[in-house]
């Protein structure tokens, strides 16, 4: 009853006011998502771009529904950091999700192509119509995989009810600050990014994001990152811990000769690469929930 109201007087406010000037106002976003039927599909095109979204996503959709972008200052942020020098080619995005990453490098013409990788199915689904909707088909490639460490693997895949973004691979059933006992599980395909690049990686910028797997997927990486190709890895403590990845994570980095990085949650300068300074990014954070995410050159 409280959605059907709220779309009741959603309804009367549009045709009081002129629409168009609703549609530009977040707030008024933000309620029609609120009020939208658990699960239904919405059209976002409130930035330069157009997504389909999920409104039982209460992060990356709500965010895309009301602001027309998710996480892409951030992006911008790191294409400024890698400076002139670097020249844009490749984005490998490593848990696109929906695609508010890649679509928007490639369409703002930041890269000049992306591959794309999302292991969940709806996600995949969405990625795939926001793909074309965006007139990118021959441009940002999809495939419905996970990346790890090693190739041909099943993986027992946890999903969030209500963030999208948070799906991820489980390793048990110990509930945790993010209700995972209770999640729904589900079995997902996954390969190596090894054995799904071949070619030149000069001008490819690897963004990843996998709650917490960024460590496996980089010990299936090694020969990707002979050339040491920037990478861009959401650095999450909490995830990290619960699935065992840190470890695998530093060494990856240190053994492929990366030398310094940037903690993209601060405006401090690069930080040499060690085991003690990802320690004490760690440290930083703690493992209560918080990340940050790290620009590693």
């Amino acid at each position: 009853m409280l959605r059907k109201g709220l779309r009741e007087v959603a309804t009367a406010l549009a045709r009081a006011l002129h629409w168009a000037g609703l549609q530009r106002s977040a707030s008024w976003r933000m309620a029609v998502f609120d009020a939208a039927p658990a699960g239904a599909v919405l059209v976002s095109q409130r930035g330069q771009e157009t997504y389909l979204v999920s409104s039982a996503d209460r992060a990356i959709a709500r965010e895309l529904y009301v602001k027309g972008q998710f996480d892409f200052e951030k992006f911008e942020k790191v294409m400024h950091l890698l400076g002139p020098t670097f020249r844009p080619a490749l984005l490998l995005d490593i848990g696109a999700n929906i695609g508010c990453i890649c679509i928007a490098a490639v369409k703002r013409g930041l890269f000049e192509r992306a591959l794309a990788f999302e292991p969940e199915a709806f996600n995949f689904s969405l990625l795939t119509a926001n793909i074309h909707l965006n007139g990118l088909a021959s441009r940002v490639e999809a495939r419905n995989m996970a990346l790890g460490a090693r190739d041909g693997e099943q993986l027992l895949f946890e999903l969030s009810e209500d963030n999208f973004g948070d799906h991820r691979v489980s390793f048990g059933t110990l509930d945790g600050r993010f209700s995972e006992a209770r999640r729904e599980r589900t079995v997902v395909r996954c390969e190596s990014l090894d054995s799904q690049i071949n070619g030149d990686l000069q001008g490819c910028l690897i963004w990843m994001d996998t709650q917490g797997f960024e460590g496996f997927v980089l010990q299936g990486a090694a020969r990707s990152l002979e050339s040491r190709p920037p990478l861009v890895v959401e650095f999450w403590p909490y995830g990290m811990q619960r699935n065992g990845s840190y470890d695998a994570l530093k060494q990856a980095v240190l053994q492929a000769g990366y030398t310094r990085f940037h903690d993209l949650e601060l405006d401090g300068g690069a930080v040499p690469v060690s085991e003690a300074a990802f320690d004490a990014v760690w440290k930083r954070l703690g493992v209560d929930g918080r990340f940050t995410d790290l620009l590693i050159q």
